[in-house]
């Protein structure tokens, strides 16, 4: 479980920080000066495989293939330190078990935001997941992660609460 927390919380600041990199250069670039606010969402369809995946239930190493949706949308002021990233990711799951063979299939969603000013920061990562094999087996799960900072940079609050089933 601990390198599913890891990617996740990875996952959250990756996809803020790519978002704001690329929202960024158009915004410098466009009339009006940089007292507005700029947005960005992007949608992407298709499917990509995570070759590092884990049984949460076993620990168990394995491939899993995600065929789904995400948006991402960011927005923030170009002349300011305020900036609000989220992404949601959801559609079908395939995964096998390097341990047992078992290929689980189903469902995943996952979303996620950051958020910065002056005043505080905070991530946020949600997880949920509902996946079985044809021996029987299923694994069914929700997690959530929190991050916040207050304007010192002092941790206010962080906390990671997995919850899984497995059958």
């Amino acid at each position: 479980m601990g390198r599913t927390r890891l990617l996740a919380r990875g996952l959250v600041i990756g996809i803020a920080a790519a978002g704001i990199g690329l929202a960024g250069a158009p915004a410098f670039a466009g009339a009006g000066g940089t007292g507005h606010t700029v947005t960005m969402t992007e949608h992407q369809h298709g499917t990509f495989t995570e070759d590092q995946a884990t049984n949460p239930c076993a620990g168990a190493p394995g491939v899993a293939v995600f065929d789904g949706n995400s948006v991402d949308h960011v927005t923030f002021f170009p002349d300011g330190d305020e900036v609000w990233a989220t992404f949601t990711e959801t559609g079908k799951i395939v995964g096998t078990d390097d341990g047992t063979g078992a290929t689980y299939s189903g469902h995943a969603t996952a979303w996620g935001n950051f958020n910065l000013n002056e005043k505080n920061s905070n991530t946020t990562f949600t997880l949920t997941i509902r996946v079985s094999a044809a021996d029987g087996s299923s694994v069914v799960g929700h997690e959530v992660t929190h991050f916040a900072l207050n304007a010192n940079g002092e941790i206010m609050v962080d906390f990671d609460k997995p919850s899984f089933t497995c059958s």
